[in-house]
């Protein structure tokens, strides 16, 4: 295993959006990178693109949808089971020490990676490592700050971007020789449902290696006890005295479920 860093997201249909996700994320990055496409019931036109792109996709069959006349709750079993066996598959394919875990849907900040992985410079390998996040209107009681600079890769157009950056490079600058929040001290408060109300750093973006993963690794493929199972990861980790902390020179602008608006009501 190398000593460098790759970034990965899942998608399924949307080649624009993924050609969007990848352009920014590579393009933003600062540094060297291997990029990593897990392709949920990937159509041809998402294989064609990730070809054409140069990023290398892991095909995942998953089960099809239940139908039309299925219970809200067996949709939204399925939909859970499949998204995180496509996160699970996105960490067990990596094969650098460094991961970050990232969705389609986000809009990074410049040198996002290379800033990312300054902080874990700065505290080591065992911990986690969050992007902060701001989110668009479409996340409903969001605990992250909200802003309304489009809600989808058209609508987010160069005035939006232009509001995003300057947005995160004040946050950037601010914090160039402080760039780290430990994630129970930061201002982020998650009412957990089965824990109750707690700081918490973690977000849509995170770094951490390999070797974490395959400690604490996979995720569940359902919900238990209303806790989501990424939530449930975060907890191991937290349970187990790894550290978790929010990186303030790296940012992502979540536009908020991406291909999955019509499954997520």
């Amino acid at each position: 295993m190398s000593e460098s860093v790759s970034c990965y997201t899942v998608i399924s249909r949307d080649a624009e959006l993924l050609r969007w996700c990848v352009a920014n994320a590579r393009e933003r990055a600062g540094i060297d990178h291997e990029f990593l496409v897990v392709g949920w019931n990937a159509t041809e036109e998402i294989k064609d693109a990730c070809t054409k792109l140069g990023v290398r996709l892991v095909p995942l069959d998953m089960p099809q949808p239940p139908g039309a006349g299925a219970h809200p709750e067996q949709k939204t079993a399925w939909f859970i089971g499949c998204l995180y066996a496509c996160w699970n598959a996105g960490m067990e394919h990596a094969t650098t020490k460094w991961v970050a875990r990232m969705g389609s849907d986000q809009f990074f900040s410049r040198n996002w990676l290379a800033n990312l992985m300054t902080c874990a410079k700065r505290h080591g390998d065992r911990a986690v490592y969050d992007v902060t996040t701001v989110e668009s209107p479409v996340a409903k009681r969001s605990r992250h700050e909200v802003r309304d600079w489009g809600t989808t890769p058209k609508e987010f157009d160069e005035e939006g971007r232009q509001r995003f950056d300057s947005w995160a490079n004040d946050l950037a600058h601010r914090f160039v020789s402080n760039p780290t929040v430990r994630g129970d001290l930061c201002d982020l408060w998650y009412n957990h449902p089965t824990r109750g109300r707690q700081r918490r750093s973690d977000g849509v973006t995170w770094l951490q290696t390999k070797a974490l993963w395959d400690e604490f690794g996979p995720m569940n493929d359902c919900v238990i006890d209303s806790v989501s199972p990424d939530v449930d990861y975060r907890d191991h980790l937290q349970d187990a005295g790894v550290p978790s902390y929010l990186c303030l020179t790296a940012t992502a602008m979540h536009l908020v479920r991406g291909e999955s608006r019509e499954v997520q009501q």
